[in-house]
């Protein structure tokens, strides 16, 4: 009796034992499942971004520069971690919506009509229909949709004013416009970093976020400070 009480105990043990190591197996099957998936959506998303790139010589590297710039603001502001993934993700894509914006618009040597500006500015709400049937993509859409919002209400596509613009567009505006200015164009070339610097300092307030210039003015700072040491 004794001895098939400790043989049933050792087989519930190994039972256990089994059931548990399936478990943590399957945990990880689940893990490398989702690590390719992850990577296989990062993929796509660089392809969409890659897309957009040919379409223009004046456009390529300016979403991964803005990534960058938006991912530093956004650690520099010490904001929580799957945040700052979204906003990083979303400065990728937030000129996605330029693949339905014409050739001839994004490569115009001069200075664009009123009616062709009008085209441009479509960009963020077709970006954000583009993206709107990608569940993954959901929190970030707002980013990209309004990301040409300004704090005083006169930017696009809404008119959005202080904070009903999301911080995160709020973000790529800055580091959107500091990339802008500090790249050629097809109709100027680019102002350089003294003049982007001057205009984030005066519309502070007014086109830009204040925390959000002072995030950022503090990276570039340290910035010049390490290339001057």
């Amino acid at each position: 009796m004794y001895a098939s009480s400790i043989s049933e105990m050792k087989n519930r043990e190994l039972k256990a034992k089994n059931g548990k190591d399936a478990f943590f197996n399957m945990l990880e099957d689940i893990n490398e499942s989702y690590e390719e998936l992850e990577d296989l959506f990062l993929k796509l998303v660089r392809v969409m971004i890659n897309v957009l790139d040919a379409k223009s010589p004046w456009t390529k590297g300016h979403s991964e520069r803005v990534s960058r710039y938006a991912e530093a603001i956004a650690l520099e502001m010490d904001i929580d971690q799957d945040d700052i993934k979204d906003i990083k993700l979303a400065g990728l894509l937030h000129d996605i919506g330029k693949i339905g914006t014409s050739d001839y618009l994004l490569d115009k040597p001069g200075a664009l009509t009123k009616d062709e500006f009008i085209q441009i500015k479509k960009h963020p709400s077709q970006g954000a229909h583009i993206l709107k049937d990608i569940k993954q993509l959901k929190d970030i859409i707002p980013y990209i949709e309004h990301h040409h919002e300004k704090i005083d209400g006169s930017g696009y596509p809404l008119n959005l004013s202080g904070d009903r613009i999301p911080l995160g567009a709020k973000i790529l505006h800055v580091a959107d416009s500091f990339d802008s200015m500090t790249s050629d164009r097809p109709y100027r070339p680019a102002p350089g970093l003294e003049f982007a610097l001057n205009e984030l300092r005066t519309y502070k307030g007014s086109q830009f976020d204040p925390e959000v210039v002072d995030a950022f003015l503090k990276i570039l700072s340290r910035s010049q400070n390490n290339s001057s040491g």
